[in-house]
């Protein structure tokens, strides 16, 4: 009975979607902005997050008058590809200033784009699993990531 009960709530585990893998992405996402803006704060660069156009995978990277893409720390390969876990990020490019200002464009669009405050307030980034909806805010002039 033990061993049945451990097998069983090992497969109800597996078979719930949505919660978990939203969240911990979310998170990743999260922080992978703020290692953009603190990278963009050390350097005379800007520093940012894009998307693909579909908004399933997203990448780093650093503009001194071309895009060129970095891989962000803990990442294997140089695009986080969100589809394996059926994930998908509002599509946009969210870029940071030497100051840490938060700017936004389109996700083909060249950087900076325009700034949050340039736009009239915060800048919100969906994640979304199909199911749920996770929302990050970066805050217009200070760039901060609740």
């Amino acid at each position: 009975l033990i061993v049945m009960g451990i097998i069983t709530a090992f497969a109800i585990g597996r078979g719930v979607t949505g919660g978990p893998a939203l969240n911990i992405q979310t998170e990743v996402l999260k922080s992978h902005l703020r290692h953009a803006q603190s990278r963009a704060m050390n350097s005379n660069i800007l520093w940012g997050i894009r998307t693909d156009a579909a908004g399933d995978s997203y990448w780093l990277f650093k503009y001194d008058g071309s895009v060129t893409t970095v891989r962000l720390p803990g990442e294997d390969a140089d695009t986080v590809n969100l589809s394996s876990d059926g994930i998908t990020i509002s599509a946009g490019t969210y870029t940071f200033d030497s100051r840490g200002i938060p700017y936004y464009a389109g996700h083909s669009d060249t950087p900076p784009g325009t700034s949050l405050s340039g736009l009239g307030g915060d800048q919100s980034i969906t994640a979304s699993d199909g199911s749920d909806n996770n929302t990050i805010t970066i805050t217009q002039n200070t760039g901060f990531i609740p």
